[in-house]
């Protein structure tokens, strides 16, 4: 693996930072509106997830669930960064560190302040509040930091992108087909991962950029041939 000279997430890093800024706004704002009683959209489509009940389909939830959490989530995560420092990618394996370690920091702090109730009779018995999902906001950090960290900005990372939406969609179908979340607290974590990543790898390339700038050895002007006549 080459490593770069300069690690380049986006095209546009500071577009990239406030599009995250603007997403982490939409789940403080649905945090500080969403009710403690589901709406009606929400008891609409937790009584669809239970309609649909086929026991592959718990397999796969449970799979996602065990993903998300404990020994699992952790081991992949230090694959992950394994992986970059290997490479000596330093400035990736910052700007993951820091989406990973503040994803769930924020999470925990919006269940404790939001206090919303879990819908009944989950399939799963996590700890906590609903609101957001944590496994939700995992997903959609994890996911769009291995497009940023693993694929070059252009074109081609639109099939990656389209993975990526899948994965994050699927996680949070999961919590609510596990009857643990309702569909606001999945939709304000998914929010929260992707926001958090964005400004996080954002600044990084931002502040890495202007690091180099300032340790590059000045340019040596060529002397100026004189001609004589």
């Amino acid at each position: 693996m080459k490593v770069p000279a300069q690690e380049r997430f986006f095209v546009a890093p500071v577009r990239a930072a406030w599009a995250g800024c603007t997403l982490l706004v939409c789940v403080a704002l649905m945090a500080v509106f969403v009710p403690a009683e589901p709406l009606a959209v929400e008891r609409s489509w937790a009584e669809a997830m239970v309609d649909v009940r086929t026991p592959v389909l718990k397999e796969f939830a449970l799979v996602l669930n065990a993903l998300g959490h404990g020994l699992v989530r952790v081991a992949s995560l230090a694959a992950v960064a394994l992986v970059l420092v290997l490479a000596r990618r330093w400035l990736a394996v910052v700007a993951f560190a820091i989406a990973e370690s503040l994803t769930p920091l924020a999470s925990s702090v919006l269940k404790a302040l939001v206090d919303r109730p879990r819908p009944p009779g989950g399939l799963v018995h996590p700890s906590g509040s609903s609101f957001p999902s944590g496994h939700a906001a995992y997903a959609g950090a994890t996911c769009v930091a291995l497009v940023l960290l693993f694929s070059a900005p252009g074109p081609g990372r639109r099939r990656w992108w389209a993975l990526a939406t899948m994965g994050v969609a699927a996680m949070a179908w999961s919590r609510t087909y596990l009857q643990v979340h309702w569909l606001l607290d999945v939709v304000a974590g998914s929010l929260l991962g992707v926001g958090l990543t964005l400004v996080a790898f954002g600044l990084a390339q931002r502040v890495g950029r202007r690091a180099s700038v300032a340790v590059a050895p000045p340019r040596r002007n060529r002397p100026v041939p004189i001609e004589r006549g």
